[in-house]
């Protein structure tokens, strides 16, 4: 952690950028700069945005933890390649605490927390009070948002909520409850002291909201099967107005689509002419053979849990045959999954030098769509069935128009006039799990799930893989990175 902290100092004085989303470099960074006012806050809040885009944040590893255990998708790739049977081990449960993606995911988070703190207490000097407090709420809201990344994972971990001084790197691991009542603490102060959407205008979309805290707020509250706060933390989004569902599902994921006010928090990839940069997000997926790496593949159970004439399908899934405007049609090679995630294949003309790898398509963390789900399946826990089904419709009625111009959506995605709370519960997990399709929500949504309905994570994923290795007592968190464990010295203890 020592070596951690370091190099997170040399991030900040070397990679910040005066403009946020710049395009263009704005100069070296020195410590001069750095330790002024306006310029070093700026800077150093903007490193932690940076994060997101990494390797560890959007690439391998996120695949790993949030989205390839789960029935939305397999592997996919091809044998030969290197990689393949280490992920099998995670897409069967089978893996070993020495996977790299598990030590990657950590290491990471960690990574992004330290630079947290390290902005924190820089911070603590600076004058103008009014950008101090808003630069506060943008990296508190970002350490507990790594946090939850985390603490979802891998249950307890270490608190690190300052720099480090000599003796103090190697902590034990906080109880899972303690990790979740610091991720609410920096949430809330997030959610009093960001500014609005509107309150940072359009020249700073992309940066996290007021909203976006409450949003996020909203979801670990789900987690917590706390449903009134919950309740309440979704309901504030949705009564400020700021946020609202894209008109066309398929649109929204398209690469000019970023600041959108469906979008809440988004990964930070734009492409610079003036770099070779390519979208760790996007380039591991794709069609292999043709571009991206081909992996993680849409399973046949995702493809199957669509309902008849559901527009989402088509805008999420690709399927071998399907054209690519600028390619033409694409055929899957033998022996591959025939099936690729649409959400981020897109023309040739969104491609960034030619390059598929490099085109702006986005992970979104969070959305408002998730808000309104959120809210509706904690309107069904409190009671509150109609509450539940308005927001359900909303969310069925933006797909429903999201057909093809020119199409009768008449008979499709009909209304949900479910009243049975047990029944409506799962009616509200399915439609996340094709609203928020290979977003990295599905596995994440069974665990918990599974806490609310004993064995619903297991039916689920033996509907798509009947000789699953899933156990919801043992693979509730992943296990620990063994490297950690073996840095620690034992101080670490592994899940069981």
């Amino acid at each position: 952690m020592k070596s951690l902290i370091w190099m997170t100092w040399m991030g900040l004085l070397a990679g910040g950028c005066e403009g946020f989303l710049s395009p263009e470099p704005q100069g070296k960074l020195t410590e001069e700069v750095f330790f002024s006012e306006e310029e070093g806050a700026l800077m150093g809040i903007n490193a932690i945005y940076s994060r997101l885009r990494e390797w560890d944040q959007i690439g391998f590893p996120w695949f790993v933890i949030c989205e390839l255990p789960s029935d939305n998708s397999n592997t996919g790739s091809e044998l030969a390649d290197g990689s393949v049977a280490r992920l099998n081990t995670v897409n069967d449960f089978t893996y070993n605490a020495g996977v790299d993606e598990l030590n990657n995911w950590w290491t990471g988070n960690y990574n992004a927390i330290a630079n947290c703190n390290v902005a924190l207490e820089s911070l603590e000097g600076l004058g103008n009070e009014e950008l101090k407090v808003r630069c506060m709420a943008q990296a508190r809201f970002f350490r507990g948002f790594f946090y939850f990344n985390l603490v979802r994972a891998f249950g307890g971990v270490p608190l690190m909520t300052e720099v480090p001084q000599p003796g103090q790197y190697n902590k034990p691991r906080a109880t899972e409850a303690r990790v979740y009542e610091e991720i609410i603490k920096d949430l809330t102060y997030a959610s009093m002291n960001l500014p609005t959407r509107t309150q940072w205008g359009e020249k700073e979309w992309g940066r996290v909201t007021r909203s976006t805290a409450q949003g996020l707020l909203a979801k670990v509250y789900l987690f917590r099967q706390e449903y009134q706060k919950a309740f309440n933390y979704a309901d504030s989004v949705i009564v400020r107005g700021e946020y609202a569902l894209h008109p066309h599902y398929r649109d929204l994921f398209n690469p000019r689509s970023l600041y959108s006010r469906e979008v809440m928090l988004a990964d930070q990839f734009l492409w610079q002419d003036n770099r070779d940069s390519e979208s760790q997000f996007v380039m591991w997926q794709g069609v292999r053979g043709y571009w991206g790496w081909g992996y993680f593949s849409p399973t046949e159970s995702l493809v199957n849990s669509y309902e008849k004439g559901d527009p989402r399908l088509a805008a999420t899934v690709f399927f071998s045959g399907d054209t690519v405007e600028g390619v033409g049609a694409i055929h899957f090679a033998t022996g591959l999954a025939p099936r690729a995630n649409r959400k981020v294949i897109w023309p040739v003309s969104y491609w960034n030098a030619n390059s598929f790898t490099k085109t702006n398509a986005h992970l979104y963390f969070l959305r408002y769509a998730d808000v309104l789900l959120i809210y509706a399946e904690a309107a069904n826990e409190l009671g509150r069935t109609a509450e539940a089904l308005d927001k359900l419709e909303l969310v069925r009625e933006r797909a429903r128009k999201s057909v093809a111009e020119g199409e009768d959506y008449s008979d499709i995605l009909p209304e949900i006039t479910e009243t049975n709370k047990e029944k409506l519960r799962e009616i509200i997990w399915h439609e996340r799990r094709i609203e928020l399709a290979l977003e990295g929500h599905r596995f994440f949504d069974l665990l918990r799930a599974d806490q609310v309905v004993p064995g619903y994570a297991l039916r689920e994923l033996r509907a798509d893989n009947p000789d699953t290795h899933f156990s919801a007592v043992r693979n509730r968190v992943f296990l620990l990175p063994q490297t950690q464990i073996d840095i620690s010295q034992g101080v670490l203890k592994q899940n069981p």
